[in-house]
């Protein structure tokens, strides 16, 4: 090529340009004009826009005085942290197989119980702890003068790993598992096992872009909890878009080991993703086994694939029974014809088994339209079952499913568990089984510490009545004590709390 020829070099990158705008929040920018209009309208008494009150005397003359010691925003959460450390919170997590920094103040265990405390006490972010490291309240709750900051609990995410992750599950499920015991032996208990997309937003370890996410990429939060209590048995997070249904005998023989004992039915409740024969024959296989301490029964919701469609809307009239004002209710027996097994492969299966069916009238067409053949539209459900029970009944237990989708809500609303702290998957792991701890925790207090009435409250109740009022500690020689005002709904809690824990909790320095 010659030298006439060169090809041009590359150009400067353009840039559009963006407008300039003015910064407008800072007091600086306002007119000097309106600041005296102003000035001279709260003078007066009111604003000359309209007919305003006056100011109210206790504010005409407003001082603030930052001079009190011993003030803290969440004089209930120590109640809450007594609990714990009573029951052995810090044993749970002292051996928690993680590296320790060579100039680290913090044990790993330590950052676990700070992390279990600003949890429950409502921080909607790690990063959060900086705004109250320096709250009494906070500090009193883990034994500590201060907080540890954001920095040192992002490098403790950081540093996590699948081990450590393992440790904390294992953890929740003796915690769980003890919890039941303390109940006394129910006759059915119904275990709840249900996902949630956990969109992202930055550049997370372990994240797929799914449709189910608008392409944004997610993480997969897996609970199974059990209803009769509202005790989360297990949960976990799972890269990207993973289905936890490939890992349900391994789920299942936990579920059995954890609550076996304490029931003489175990019924497992589930949507339609974990609709396939090889779970259903794992209950079955449970079921039929000797060494199994409990009837196993299931009721998952079918996928209506096109087999089935066709037998369920080729029912008969007279098969249909009312169940309410929409819904009616058939019973069919069908058989898979193909199916997905445990490791994904296509397999075909021929069991027979008892399905549900229900039907809701949709709205007539358009008249306007016009039909050749006018007839009812139907939207169909399908459950299928091993229970014996009438079909009323058995729809009316599956639709109680409501209740692991109010525990997934409180999962991600009350403890903020869309909030996560980490880039690295494993610090993320370790984050959500602190969360599944602290939920327990709380889900313990309410059953156990509140009255019989506000035992169902969600945990943003449970802060704006208890954990997170304010109050003033005050230490001294032979205990603390913590002063709270002498009204609002905390005061009847008290009076419950503290004498369940002197009847059934040791002080937590005698605990073993």
């Amino acid at each position: 090529m010659s030298q006439q020829q060169r090809r041009p070099g590359r150009g400067r990158r353009y840039t559009a340009p963006t407008p300039r705008l003015v910064e407008a929040r800072v007091g600086r920018s306002l007119e000097p004009e309106w600041v005296a209009q102003m000035q001279a309208a709260s003078r007066g008494g009111r604003l000359a826009v309209g007919d305003g009150a006056a100011v109210p005397p206790g504010l005409a003359q407003l001082e603030y005085r930052c001079d009190q010691e011993g003030l803290t925003g969440f004089a209930g959460l120590p109640a809450l942290m007594q609990l714990g450390y009573g029951l052995g919170l810090g044993d749970w997590v002292a051996g928690m197989p993680l590296r320790r920094r060579r100039d680290a103040v913090y044990g790993s265990g330590k950052l676990c119980e700070v992390v279990v405390a600003i949890l429950a006490a409502g921080l909607e972010r790690v990063s959060h702890i900086d705004d109250v490291k320096h709250d009494p309240g906070l500090g009193l709750s883990v034994g500590l003068p201060q907080l540890p900051d954001q920095a040192t609990l992002s490098r403790f995410f950081g540093d996590a790993t699948p081990a450590a992750e393992a440790h904390l599950r294992e953890v929740n499920r003796r915690f769980s598992q003890w919890v039941l015991r303390g109940l006394p032996a129910l006759p059915r208990l119904v275990v709840d096992c249900d996902t949630r997309t956990v969109a992202l937003y930055g550049k997370q370890q372990g994240t797929v872009r799914s449709r189910r996410s608008d392409g944004r990429p997610m993480y997969t939060f897996e609970i199974s909890a059990v209803r009769n209590t509202h005790e989360i048995l297990e949960g976990g997070l799972l890269e990207g878009a993973t289905h936890p249904a490939p890992l349900f005998a391994e789920r299942f023989g936990q579920w059995v080991r954890q609550v076996g004992g304490q029931t003489r039915e175990l019924i497992v409740c589930a949507d339609a993703a974990w609709y396939a024969d090889h779970i259903l024959e794992t209950i079955e296989t449970a079921d039929a086994a000797p060494e199994v301490p409990c009837a196993c029964q299931y009721a998952i919701r079918a996928q209506l694939r096109p087999s089935l469609r066709r037998t369920i809307s080729s029912l008969p009239e007279s098969a249909w029974e009312r169940y309410d004002e929409q819904l009616e209710v058939a019973e069919v027996p069908f058989a898979f014809v193909q199916t997905r097994g445990a490791t994904g492969k296509r397999t075909t299966a021929h069991v027979t088994r008892r399905y549900l069916a229900t039907r809701k009238r949709l709205a007539e067409r358009d008249p306007a339209q016009g039909q050749l053949f006018p007839e009812p539209r139907y939207e169909y459900y399908a459950i299928v079952t091993s229970l014996t029970w009438n079909a009323k009944r058995v729809v009316k237990l599956f639709n109680g499913r409501a209740t692991i989708e109010s525990i997934l809500k409180e999962s991600s609303l009350g403890f903020h568990m869309d909030s996560l702290p980490s880039a690295r998957f494993s610090g993320n792991g370790v984050f959500c089984q602190l969360l599944i701890l602290t939920y327990n925790l709380v889900n313990l207090l309410r059953r156990y510490g509140l009255p019989a009435d506000d035992a169902k409250h969600h945990a943003p109740t449970l802060r704006r009545r208890f954990l997170a009022i304010p109050g003033c500690v005050q230490p001294t020689p032979t205990r603390t004590v913590i002063h709270v005002a002498p009204h609002g709904p905390h005061v009847a809690w008290l009076a419950h709390l503290q004498p369940a824990f002197a009847r059934g909790l040791a002080p937590p320095a005698a605990a073993t």
